[in-house]
C-alpha cells in the first residue's frame, strides 16, 4: 500500500505511476514518470532508476534501501525469465510470507543471526494467517528469500549472507499406488467405456502423463503412424496478477514445467488402437472432444467421481503416475528410458520419488539371495 509523500498513484487505466525528480531548471524541479503493473514493480523501477543518477550515489543509496524494494527489483528482473506461473508463485511467497516479516527493513539492518532463526519462526508461525507451515512450504520461502538476497549481494546491496539460512528437514511423503486388483478392475472398465474421462484416466495409466499435460492434449499431438504422443503444452491455473481484472485466478495454457518434461512418448499397441477407434480433429483436446480445453481441477473431479461411482478405492490422480513408474521399473524398463518417459531431468527423482516397489516384487528380488548350492542345476 502506497505511503503518502512516495508520489507513487494509482491511475485509471490500472497501472501503477512512480513520480521523482530527475533533475532541476532554474531552480524548479523536474519530474519523469515510471509505471508498472502493480504498486511494487512501479516503486522498484524508480528506485533503480535513481541508483543510476549522479546526484545519488549508489552506495549511499544501497545503503537506505529497504526489503520490499529489493524485492520489487528481483521481481522485476526474474519476471522476463520464468514462466508466468512460476513468477506468480513467487510474487505471493513475497507478499504472503517475506513482507509480514521483512517488508519495512532496510537490508543493512536485517541481523544474520535473526536468519538463523527463521527457520524456526516459519515453521511455528509463518505467513500472514499466523499459522505453522510445512517443510516443503518453508524451504520454497527460503528459496525465494535466498535467491533475492543473492540478487542483492550480486548488485552491491548491503544484504546478509544468504548461507545463513537453514533449511528443515523434508519428510517424505507416502504416494499410495492402486495394489493390483485396484488396477486390473480400473482397467477392465476403462477398456470397455466410450466416454473422455475413460479415455484420460486409460492414457495416464499407460504413459504416466502428468495431469496438466492430459488436459493439454490435443489429437494432433499423437502420431498414429509411428504410435507416439508428442506432450509440448500444459494446463494449469494461476494467480491473476493484472490490477485491470477483477477476477482472483486465470488458465493458462504453456510449454510443460522443465525442457525435459517436453518429450515423445511410444504409445502401445494396444493404447494406439483403442485412441483410433475414438480420433477427433485434429485440433480437438482428448478430453473434451472439442476445441475447448478442460482444466486439471475440472478433470480431478470427474476422476474422483468415476472411482466412487464403481466402487474402486480412493486414489489421488498423481498416483496413477506413480502406478505406472513402479509397473515399469517391474517388467525390466530400464532407468534411462522411463525418466525420460515421466519428463524427468535426473534419473535419481525417478527411482526415489515416483517407483514404490510391492512386497511381492521384494520377495521376488530376495530371491535371488538363495545359495549356489541349492539352485536347480
Amino acid at each position: 500500500m502506497p505511503r503518502r509523500g512516495e508520489n507513487i498513484f494509482k491511475r485509471k487505466d490500472g497501472r501503477w505511476e512512480a513520480r521523482y525528480i530527475h533533475h532541476y531548471e532554474n531552480g524548479k524541479a523536474k519530474y519523469r514518470y515510471l509505471y508498472g503493473a502493480t504498486y511494487m514493480e512501479a516503486k522498484a523501477k524508480r528506485l533503480e532508476e535513481q541508483s543510476k543518477m549522479e546526484n545519488c550515489p549508489i552506495p549511499s543509496a544501497r545503503k537506505l534501501t529497504t526489503f520490499e524494494a529489493l524485492a520489487g527489483l528481483w521481481l522485476s528482473d526474474i519476471k522476463i525469465k520464468v514462466k508466468e506461473s512460476t513468477y506468480t508463485r513467487y510474487y505471493r511467497i513475497v507478499q504472503s510470507y517475506l513482507f509480514p516479516i521483512f517488508k519495512n527493513q532496510l537490508l543493512s539492518k536485517i541481523d544474520s543471526g535473526f536468519l538463523k532463526g527463521l527457520t524456526e519462526q516459519l515453521l511455528s508461525e509463518g505467513g500472514i494467517k499466523k499459522a505453522p507451515l510445512s517443510p516443503k512450504t518453508v524451504s520454497d520461502i527460503l528459496c525465494v528469500l535466498k535467491a533475492i538476497f543473492q540478487y542483492g549481494r550480486n548488485h552491491d546491496y548491503p544484504c546478509p549472507d544468504p548461507g545463513q539460512l537453514r533449511y528443515p528437514q523434508k519428510k517424505s511423503k507416502s504416494i499410495k499406488i492402486l495394489t493390483e486388483k485396484n488396477r486390473i478392475e480400473l482397467e477392465r472398465l476403462l477398456l470397455n467405456a466410450e466416454d473422455t474421462t475413460s479415455l484420460g484416466i486409460l492414457f495416464t495409466m499407460f504413459t504416466g502423463v502428468r495431469i496438466g499435460e492430459l488436459c493439454g492434449l490435443r489429437w494432433e499431438d499423437i502420431d498414429f503412424h509411428n504410435l507416439t504422443v508428442c506432450v509440448s503444452r500444459t494446463i494449469e491455473r494461476i494467480a491473476d496478477l493484472n490490477p485491470q481484472t477483477t477476477s482472483k485466478t486465470k488458465i493458462v495454457i504453456s510449454e510443460p514445467k522443465t525442457e525435459s518434461s517436453i518429450r515423445v512418448i511410444p504409445l502401445p499397441e494396444f493404447l494406439a488402437e483403442y485412441l483410433l477407434g475414438r480420433k477427433c480433429d485434429p485440433e480437438c483436446y482428448l478430453l473434451t472432444g472439442n476445441r475447448k480445453h478442460t482444466e486439471p481441477h475440472q478433470f480431478y473431479i470427474r476422476y474422483q467421481r468415476y472411482l466412487e461411482q464403481h466402487g474402486i478405492e480412493n486414489y489421488t490422480f498423481h498416483a496413477l503416475r506413480h502406478t505406472f513408474a513402479t509397473r515399469c521399473v517391474e517388467i525390466g524398463f530400464d532407468t534411462k528410458s522411463l525418466s525420460e518417459i515421466l519428463g524427468h531431468s535426473d534419473i535419481n527423482t525417478t527411482l526415489s520419488v515416483y517407483v514404490h516397489p510391492s512386497l511381492q516384487q521384494k520377495k521376488v528380488q530376495m530371491e535371488r539371495l538363495t545359495p549356489h548350492m541349492l539352485r536347480d542345476e
